[in-house]
C-alpha cells in the first residue's frame, strides 16, 4: 500500500479528470477539496453515463458535479 494519494480537485474539469485517470491507468479517483479533505469519488463510468451520454461538455463540467455526494 502507498502513503501518497492522488486526488482530482473539486474544481477540476471532467476532461482533466479523464486525462488523469488515463495517465494513472485507474478507473476511479477521490475528489478532494481545497482543504485536502475528501469530497467524493469520480469514476470512468460516471464520466460516460453522466457527461458524455447526456451531451454535456467535459471541459466545462466540474468533477464535483459528478462525485460530490456526501461521503
Amino acid at each position: 500500500m502507498s502513503d501518497d494519494c492522488t486526488c482530482i480537485g473539486e474544481n477540476d474539469s471532467v476532461l482533466d479528470a479523464a486525462k488523469r485517470l488515463a495517465e494513472l491507468d485507474v478507473g476511479a479517483m477521490p475528489i478532494c477539496g481545497e482543504d485536502d479533505r475528501l469530497k467524493g469519488m469520480i469514476t470512468d463510468r460516471d464520466i460516460v453515463i453522466e457527461v458524455l451520454a447526456q451531451g454535456k461538455d467535459p471541459a466545462s463540467t466540474k468533477a464535483i458535479e459528478l462525485g460530490g455526494e456526501e461521503v
